[in-house]
Formats: C-alpha cells, sequence, structure tokens
C-alpha cells in the first residue's frame, strides 16, 4: 500500500470512528460530550478532497460504516463477494476501491477482528429481546477489576472462556483505542463499551457489575458501576444504536439499575436484565 493511500485509509477511519462515538453518544446522553467531536470532525472532513468527502458523506448519511473492511473476499458491510482481482488491489492499496453493490470504501485492516458464535442447536427455542443478543453465561454479578483495564480485559476473559471469542488480545486493544476517542460512561454509573468491525457471528451483549464503582471517565467523574460490553460485526454498525438507545431507556430508572447492582448471581443477574428491557428491546 503506498504512503498516500495508507494515510488516506487511516484519515478516512479516523473520521468515522469519530462520527460513530458521536452517535454513540447522541444515543445514549445526547445533551453531553457533542461539541468537542463536531469539532474533530469538521477538522478531519475538511482535510478530504472534495469528491471524495462527498462521497464519504453521502454514505454516512445511509450508514455509520462508510469504509469498512474486506471479510475473506467479501465486503464486510453487505456481504457481497468480491473479485480475486479486486480483492487483490485492496490488498495492494495503491487506489481506493469501492464495493460494486454498496459502494462503501473498502480496504485490508492490518489485523483482521474475527470471533465465533457458538452455534444454535435444531429445536433450540427461537429468541426475542435482548436474548437475541445476550446470554446468562455472559452475565458477570461481581467485576474483580479495580481499573477500566482491567474490567475490559476481564468481560473479554469471560467471552472467550464461554467461546465467543477465540483470543482477547487484539479485541481488547480495539476496545481501549475506542475509549481513548471519548469514553463510553454515561450517566447514573453506566457505561457502553464496544468494538465494532468484528466479524463473525452476531451483535453479542456481556454484562458485568462492579459493586464498588470505577473510574471509567464518566460526566462529573463519577464512579461506573454497570457496564454494557457490545461485540458488534460490521453489518450491524447501525442496528447497535437502537439496541444502545433501548438499553439507556430500559435503565434509566433507579430502580431498574438498583435491580442489576443487587444481583448475587448470574442468574439473578440474567433475570434483571431480560426483565428491565422486556418493553424497550424487542
Amino acid at each position: 500500500m503506498t504512503r498516500k493511500e495508507r494515510h488516506t485509509i487511516k484519515h478516512l477511519i479516523q473520521l468515522q470512528d469519530l462520527v460513530a462515538a458521536r452517535a454513540q453518544q447522541q444515543a445514549s446522553m445526547p445533551s453531553q460530550r457533542l461539541q468537542q467531536l463536531d469539532k474533530s470532525i469538521k477538522t478531519l472532513d475538511d482535510e478530504l478532497p472534495i469528491e471524495l468527502k462527498t462521497h464519504f458523506n453521502r454514505l454516512l448519511q445511509k450508514s455509520i460504516e462508510a469504509i469498512v473492511p474486506v471479510n475473506g473476499d467479501n465486503c464486510s458491510g453487505c456481504g457481497f463477494a468480491l473479485t480475486k482481482t479486486m480483492v487483490n488491489s485492496i490488498a495492494a492499496g495503491n487506489e481506493l476501491n469501492r464495493c460494486p453493490n454498496c459502494t462503501r470504501i473498502l480496504y485490508k485492516p492490518d489485523v483482521p477482528l474475527t470471533r465465533r458464535s457458538p452455534r444454535r442447536r435444531w429445536g433450540d427455542p427461537v429468541k426475542r429481546g435482548i436474548e437475541r443478543f445476550s446470554a446468562p453465561e455472559l452475565m458477570i454479578a461481581s467485576l474483580k477489576g479495580t481499573t477500566k483495564e482491567e474490567v475490559l480485559l476481564e468481560m473479554c476473559e469471560n467471552l472467550r472462556a464461554e467461546g465467543y471469542v477465540e483470543n482477547c488480545t487484539d479485541l481488547h486493544d480495539a476496545a481501549l483505542r475506542r475509549e481513548a476517542i471519548v469514553p463510553t460512561a454515561v450517566e447514573h454509573g453506566i457505561a457502553f463499551p464496544h468494538v465494532r468491525g468484528v466479524e463473525g457471528g452476531g451483535l453479542t451483549l456481556t454484562l458485568g457489575v462492579s459493586k464498588k464503582g470505577i473510574e471509567f471517565g464518566a460526566p462529573g467523574e463519577k464512579l461506573t458501576k454497570i457496564f454494557f460490553y457490545m461485540v458488534i460485526p460490521t453489518a450491524a454498525s447501525a442496528f447497535y444504536l437502537k439496541l444502545l438507545s433501548g438499553l439507556t431507556q430500559s435503565f434509566a430508572s433507579k430502580p431498574a439499575r438498583d435491580a442489576l447492582l443487587n444481583a448475587k448471581t448470574q442468574e439473578e443477574l440474567w433475570k434483571a436484565l431480560v426483565k428491565a428491557t422486556k418493553k424497550m428491546i424487542q
């Protein structure tokens, strides 16, 4: 990949990450932290050539994923099968390539983020609501970590132990990079750490509770106690904002949050999550 194209790709990814962070903030905490994000977005946006800027912003109006990695020989945004010639061109990086189907800009990731989901067995009941995205084994009623890094790693290790992730190293690094853009902690002691662009399987949520709370960048430097950690495939990036909004509304009330904080076991935490989200997450 040429130095110019490498710079352009990184520039677009950085811009897209800021746009996604803004959308996340708006979905979970509409009135805060948007001004600085808007300023950073405008700075990067203004540095793009006009033709690329126009196309990129047109794509962002449709989805928060305007530039996506290739997943094997497919566009990770829409799943379209790419020709070998195009895949080789993307890997070479001599020019910007667009998916022939969705027109997203494509790139070859340095370290692909991949995962797997446990197979659904024949005869298993159809999942509804929050059960579509999580499971009892992904509940951690009492996190042991005392720092941001420790909590994120603990939740990632739980995903690995339960067979949802093969390796935590790259996923953990990606989660920390996302937090560095703008903290995902919001009001009421809640945070929504996540990693986008993790291919393989569906959107997955793991929930962890820290009884004492930790510093996670929340407004007013308040401690964060409830962590909704999401692993998000590229194709589900727009949908996760709906899930995020549903979680925010479900736990806007103190009794709903207290039910999570008071849960002593994995089973109790799961029941509290299902009950609180029954109306808002279908």
